[in-house]
């Protein structure tokens, strides 16, 4: 959770706006204002913006990954983070390659200095309140702008958005395995340090997905409460059971109540405090891929440090379940169930063992 207080941050910019425009009785001049000030936010947006998302990227190679308390502390979402961090330093590298991965961080660090920097993070706080209180700002006077618009919403009809985009989750996830394993493939380190790696590609792939889950509910369910798509699932990689689920818990509803038929849908997820995202057409595939890469990461990479697990349990090495838990910070459980002989027999040997 961010230190700073994004909300107030907001809130207090909405009322300087909401301060300018309510002794304006006029609407033909208080239409003027609005618009003025709709301009001088969009224009500090546009200078800021560029500073916000490098600061950002540095930040995140002097962290060495982007981790969700810089993305909170920088009051964006965390899949945007992402997507900064590796289009900022990811530039130099070949395509798809993750920055953050083995030597390939320490090549995208040469080619920025600034994360260099002690207090990097400082300053990107503070070019990011002052993009969010500009933004706050736009989006007030925007308010006033849209109001015709944003009473249909309120009165209960859906807003009108073109087809969703439908990324080929095969391709993603092919993508993202073949990545990885390539990167281990010629990773050339002792069997411990390979354990290490894999264990923290895991962990770190895992971290990805919790974080983009929520934004991607948000997304999924703006979209299909308020708005015209339809199949929106298709377009976050789930099922159709998967959505309702999602829609279930958006509106706290039980696993075995019917949700709302589609006319009913606007005015329940307005009382259960859903939020409208206005860009979640654009943003949910985008999420929804970056999901389907961590999530084929995850498994990629747990294959990899199961295999270095039985590597490390077996001879020369001999290492305790209770050493290579150790070496992973997981239970020893966990590994038990990866090198206990009695357990894992069959795939280790390829030999079927008759049920106990």
């Amino acid at each position: 959770m961010s230190s700073i207080d994004y909300d107030k941050i907001r809130t207090d910019a909405s009322t300087e706006v909401e301060t300018e425009l309510q002794g304006i009785s006029d609407p033909f001049q208080r239409r003027i204002k609005a618009e003025e000030l709709r301009d001088q936010a969009n224009m500090e947006l546009s200078v800021l913006r560029p500073e916000r998302d490098q600061l950002l990227a540095s930040a995140a190679l002097a962290d060495g990954k982007v981790t969700p308390a810089l993305a909170a502390n920088l009051g964006v979402a965390y899949s945007y983070a992402m997507k900064i961090a590796a289009a900022h330093n990811g530039a130099t590298l070949a395509p798809h390659a993750r920055w953050w991965a083995g030597a390939n961080l320490e090549a995208a660090r040469s080619h920025n200095t600034l994360w260099q920097r002690p207090d990097v993070h400082d300053e990107a706080v503070t070019v990011a309140v002052r993009y969010e209180a500009a933004e706050a700002r736009r989006d007030a006077a925007l308010a006033h702008l849209e109001a015709a618009q944003e009473a249909v919403r309120t009165a209960g009809g859906r807003m009108k958005v073109g087809a969703l985009e439908r990324p080929d989750f095969d391709k993603v996830r092919e993508q993202a395995v073949t990545e990885l394993r390539k990167e281990f493939a010629t990773l050339a380190v002792a069997p411990d340090e390979r354990l290490r790696r894999a264990a923290q590609a895991a962990d770190q792939a895992e971290e990805e997905t919790a974080a983009l889950l929520p934004e991607r509910d948000a997304a999924l369910n703006s979209l299909a409460f308020y708005t015209t798509a339809r199949g929106v699932y298709d377009s976050a990689g789930i099922t159709r059971q998967g959505m309702v689920r999602v829609q279930q818990r958006a509106l706290g509803l039980p696993r075995d109540a019917k949700v709302p038929t589609r006319a009913e849908q606007p005015a329940a997820a307005r009382a259960a405090g859903v939020k409208y995202l206005k860009e979640a057409a654009e943003e949910l595939p985008d999420i929804a891929r970056s999901m389907e890469a961590a999530r084929a990461r995850h498994a990629a990479a747990v294959e990899i440090r199961d295999a270095a697990m039985l590597v490390l349990a077996a001879e020369p090495y001999s290492w305790t379940p209770d050493q290579i838990a150790e070496a992973i910070d997981r239970d020893a459980k966990v590994v038990r169930r990866v090198v206990d002989p009695e357990v894992n027999a069959d795939r280790r040997w390829g030999t079927k063992r008759p049920k106990p």
